[in-house]
């Protein structure tokens, strides 16, 4: 067990503690040291005062605790896979909490990632419609009909399709349209 006198007092051998208490009793009867030429006491200020019965104390220095073994705890095992189960428990529990958050921040990048496509495929089907009207015009037909060599369908040559009984017949429609058959 542990005293003030072992906790302060450095681990010397009887002889030398006696030596250094004589030593200072002997500066403690002198009093402190006057420096003459500079004016100051020379005192040490961090220095302890001596415990009583300090000189009757002995401290043995040599413990040898090698050979001592822990005594075996029976329950130190099961409390360990205790401690592990419950702290895996809770970790997928924490997981299955935050697993919802993180799918819907997932899926919202997802949906923010699918507009920004379909507003670039929308884009380009604009761009081709734009494309295909500008090829599809009559006047460019004629006029790329005239480069290849090609003449104009006479009017027996132009049929036009009918739709299904549904859809209002094309007859109907036409009926005032110049160049169309009956």
């Amino acid at each position: 067990m542990a005293t003030l006198a072992q906790i302060f007092t450095p681990r010397f051998s009887r002889d030398d503690r006696e030596s250094l208490s004589n030593e200072g009793r002997s500066r403690a009867q002198k009093g402190p040291a006057v420096s003459e030429a500079a004016g100051q006491v020379d005192v040490d200020v961090y220095q302890l005062r001596p415990l009583p019965y300090e000189d009757f104390l002995y401290v043995k220095n040599d413990f040898n605790n090698h050979r001592v073994v822990r005594q075996a705890d029976p329950t130190a095992g099961r409390s360990a896979w205790k401690a592990i189960g419950s702290s895996c428990i809770a970790a997928a529990l924490l997981i299955a909490l935050l697993l919802p958050g993180a799918y819907r921040l997932l899926a919202g990048y997802q949906i923010s990632r699918l507009k920004l496509e379909r507003e670039q495929y929308s884009n380009v089907l604009r761009t081709l419609d734009s494309q295909e009207a500008s090829l599809v015009k009559m006047e460019r037909l004629y006029e790329v009909a005239r480069t290849k060599g090609y003449a104009p369908p006479t009017r027996d040559q132009v049929q036009y399709s009918q739709p299904k009984d549904a859809v209002a017949r094309l007859e109907k429609s036409l009926a005032g349209t110049p160049g169309v058959s009956k």
